[in-house]
């Protein structure tokens, strides 16, 4: 059914096409079997459906142009990283001047990238032109101005400026026309060149943003009132969010509960109990804190449950632990940029940090995942990591609780605690 409309609609269409053609025909036809006026009114005719020609055609290769520089931007940036990657050796230069450079001829250093082979905008200008000739139309295309800037954290911006001229070969009719083109160029999806060379390729991460609908923040305090009691003389704990007090696997999780019912209860299988009455009975219960008001509220609408931490009369909800698992990236404003991790620079150097946005990215990275001679007690933010700065553990991310670790090795620079506001959940 779906085939026989589509062949009528498409016979439709040829139909109008063939009576428009014929009817332009008999009226060129008529009018050439008059007088030298008809012939006048035939030169007239064709030059104006040459001029629509010329128009449209010139309208069509603007609009190629954006779609076309998309994909040669795109490409350029593939095509860095992959020189990059293979050669073992940071891009020589700034890579936003090597990415315009070839997304606009494919040239990389002394040769041409594969990756750009047929995808530069010099080839698509020549496609242009090419595309004139077989419709007796001269093309000229000059290539004004690309550059590559940001459009925020995760994507650059790659805008682009031509001067666009076609000119008929019959009646000589041109069009000028500039186009200014600006497309947003996702650099996730790519292999990020500063782990892989740091880490002498033992370690090798794909960028992606860490999704801020399910990972809001990285830890934050939810309250710091109520009366605390600790089996472990260390004062603290650490478990997965629940708020169910019949949940079907407790021993591992920190229960969250506006107040403990009176009577038979499960509350005592958990790890832990947080609740918002401090006259709460805590007869069986090893760790607890009660009177931590207007928790519940904080936490009932999050998509995917934290860690909660117990660290004296503190709670604390966690999200690192998971974002460690992800591989993901977040927003840093100490971090380099992506242009930055290409040329090998561990901050956001001052020729990319041209507006108040934050374009600094980083991850998380595990230590333990390198060969031994290259683990160190540094801080497992990447960049803090391979600039060699010290940190501290963190609670609820390198111990689940006093003697499980949860990411073996896992470390926090003192810019990273004061940055995120996490004092008090670094310790020794």
């Amino acid at each position: 059914m779906v085939n026989m409309f589509t062949t009528r609609r498409k016979g439709f269409v040829y139909s109008l096409f063939s009576v428009l053609v014929i009817v332009t025909i008999f009226s060129i036809m008529s009018i050439s079997s008059n007088n030298d006026m008809g012939r006048d009114l035939k030169i007239n005719i064709d030059e104006k459906l040459r001029t629509d020609e010329l128009f449209y055609f010139k309208e069509g290769a603007k609009q190629d142009f954006e779609r076309s520089s998309y994909i040669s931007g795109k490409r350029a940036v593939i095509a860095l990283v992959d020189e990059v990657l293979r050669d073992g050796n940071y891009t020589s230069g700034y890579a936003d001047d090597v990415i315009e450079n070839l997304a606009e001829t494919g040239t990389y250093g002394n040769g041409t990238s594969t990756i750009m082979e047929n995808s530069t905008i010099t080839d698509w200008s020549g496609s242009i032109s090419y595309l004139g000739q077989l419709h007796r139309i001269s093309v000229s295309i000059n290539v004004i101005n690309t550059t590559i800037g940001f459009m925020d954290a995760f994507s650059l911006k790659l805008s682009n400026d031509v001067n666009v001229s076609v000119t008929g070969d019959i009646f000589g009719i041109q069009f000028n026309d500039s186009v200014e083109s600006e497309n947003k160029i996702d650099i996730g999806a790519v292999e990020d060149p500063l782990i892989s060379i740091e880490s002498y390729g033992y370690l090798r991460q794909i960028i992606h943003e860490c999704d801020t609908a399910l990972y809001p923040y990285h830890a934050q305090k939810i309250s710091d009132t109520g009366v605390f009691e600790y089996l472990d003389v260390s004062n603290w704990t650490s478990g997965r969010l629940s708020l169910d007090i019949d949940d079907a696997e407790p021993e591992s999780k920190i229960l969250v509960v506006s107040d403990i019912p009176s009577g038979p209860n499960n509350a005592d299988d958990f790890l832990g109990v947080v609740s918002g009455n401090v006259s709460d009975d805590p007869t069986g219960l090893d760790n607890y804190i009660f009177g931590a008001t207007s928790v519940v509220s904080n936490l009932s609408g999050l998509s995917v449950s934290p860690i909660i931490v117990m660290t004296d009369d503190e709670v604390w909800s966690s999200y690192i632990y998971d974002e460690i698992n992800l591989s993901c990236y977040f927003i840093d404003s100490l971090g380099p940029s992506f242009l930055d991790r290409l040329e090998g620079n561990l901050e956001t150097t001052s020729r990319y940090n041209l507006t108040n946005e934050t374009v600094g990215i980083a991850s998380f990275i595990t230590a333990v995942e390198l060969p031994e001679e290259l683990q160190n007690a540094y801080s497992s933010v990447d960049f803090k990591y391979f600039g060699e700065v010290s940190g501290k553990k963190i609670k609820g991310v390198t111990e689940s609780e006093v003697g499980t670790d949860l990411v073996l090795g896992f470390l926090l620079d003192a810019d990273h605690v004061s940055l995120w506001g996490l004092s008090g959940l670094d310790y020794d």
